[in-house]
């Protein structure tokens, strides 16, 4: 299983061990380029060779954006957090059918071009053209390796990185010599701005797949003596934390409207059954719920799940197979999600439910919360292209009408006696239980059913 992780990768300091400036005190300056390569852009293609661009995050500034002109030997110099972090989501790399019913989604990879500067002659119109072609040296040579990567060809080598680091270093001069006129290019050919040193630091999902902090540092003695200290750190996304990640950027890039929702009923198929077409935002006290945890930058009360997973949840002994499920589908669902807008509405609902499950013990599975439900799992089912997240569809499509009416306590008792599977057995009885007829048709009738 390839999970998604959250990695938090940062510059910290630079320490020079000797400024190499004669009499003078030196000026560092730092230009930095994150990126990335996963699949929240790139995808495995038909032909096994990936497909897409790389994600890169660009920092701002040139001459002083260390913040410090006055650097001599034995000081440290804190990188600015807008120059050295980058946070974010590394996605599994999806595989296209068939191949995804084969192998599971590739790590990617994450990174930062780092190039460490000395302030002499340049102007500063200069530098800024040299980061600007930083910025597309680094573009264009991550998209080279990208065109060039395949299912059974995913490393870098060490000289495809020689190769890169050159490339930038020839473009940052070229750029700076056709930004300057005749007579700046003569001040600064006799006092240029110094190069200390350029490298990358790069990390594979195997790198980072376990967990934790890893330091990394360089050190050039070049232009005197100095070293780039820094660190990389990584979780595994734990499925409540990810969907609020999902759920925060759909809100963030209003790829819905609230109001929209809550004055009209979507239906999913005019002919399907009556219960299946129930409003899914009638209720304005969870879409006003909803906005305010908008506001607060969070669509899950992370808060109020963590307390419930340490609290009721350890309760019910079999809730874990439903957990284990859970974690096991996110990569594909989030994808789904991502992929098919139709999704979203159903997922924003249960969402409200679940933050109201996690804090209320007389909270109930109400029929608008069942038909959100029932929705969600039939077009999951219907869009995802991995067979396990839709056979998976189908357990929980099984046991959703067990809970219609049911308090908290009832949903999890349940939860925790019915195994995952498509035909349960009714704890006790040895019976089986069925799908109920209404979604047996509807998934006939939308083509669903050849996946039993």
């Amino acid at each position: 299983m390839t999970d998604r992780l959250h990695i938090n990768l940062e510059l910290d300091r630079v320490f020079c061990h000797d400024e190499g400036d004669g009499w003078g005190d030196a000026e560092p300056y730092l230009w930095t380029v994150f990126f990335k390569i996963d699949g929240s852009t790139i995808i495995v293609a038909d032909d096994l060779t990936l497909s897409g661009n790389a994600t890169i995050q660009t920092t701002p500034g040139s001459h002083g954006n260390l913040n410090n002109t006055d650097v001599d030997e034995g000081d440290n110099v804190v990188i600015p957090a807008a120059i050295g972090h980058f946070d974010t989501i590394l996605e599994p790399i999806p595989l296209s059918p068939p191949w995804d019913q084969l192998a599971d989604p590739l790590g990617g990879v994450i990174g930062v071009v780092a190039v460490l500067m000395e302030e002499d002659n340049v102007t500063n119109d200069g530098a800024e053209a040299g980061h600007r072609a930083l910025n597309d040296a680094v573009r264009n040579a991550l998209n080279q390796i990208v065109s060039t990567r395949s299912l059974t060809n995913q490393d870098v080598t060490d000289e495809e990185i020689n190769g890169f680091t050159s490339s930038i270093e020839s473009a940052v001069s070229g750029a700076i010599q056709d930004q300057q006129n005749w007579f700046e290019n003569l001040w600064s050919w006799i006092n240029p701005d110094d190069s200390i040193g350029t490298d990358v630091f790069l990390f594979s999902y195997s790198d980072l797949e376990s967990g934790g902090t890893t330091n990394f540092n360089r050190r050039w003695r070049n232009e005197g003596d100095w070293e780039l200290f820094g660190h990389v750190t990584s979780t595994v996304m734990c499925p409540a934390e990810a969907v609020d990640a999902l759920l925060g950027s759909l809100y963030s890039s209003r790829t819905m409207s609230i109001e929209r929702s809550i004055s009209k009923r979507r239906v999913i198929d005019p002919d399907s059954p009556k219960d299946l077409c129930k409003p899914k935002l009638s209720d304005k006290e969870l879409v006003q719920e909803r906005l305010q945890i908008n506001k607060l930058g969070r669509v899950l009360d992370l808060t109020a799940l963590r307390e419930f997973r340490d609290g009721p949840y350890r309760e019910y002994e079999g809730l874990d197979r439903w957990w284990k499920l859970a974690q096991r589908d996110l990569p594909a669902v989030v994808g789904t999600v991502l992929r098919h807008t139709e999704l979203r509405e159903p997922a924003l609902v249960l969402s409200a439910f679940v933050n109201e499950f996690s804090r209320n013990p007389d909270i109930e599975f109400s029929e608008e919360t069942l038909a959100a439900a029932r929705d969600f799992f039939l077009l999951l089912k219907k869009h995802s292209s991995r067979r396990r997240l839709a056979v998976d569809a189908s357990r929980a499509l099984t046991v959703l009408p067990m809970l219609s009416g049911c308090k908290r306590h009832d949903v999890l008792k349940v939860l925790s006696t019915v195994p995952p599977a498509r035909h349960p057995d009714v704890p006790g009885t040895g019976a089986r239980i069925s799908k109920p007829k209404e979604v047996r048709d509807f998934e006939l009738k939308i083509g669903l059913r050849h996946q039993e």
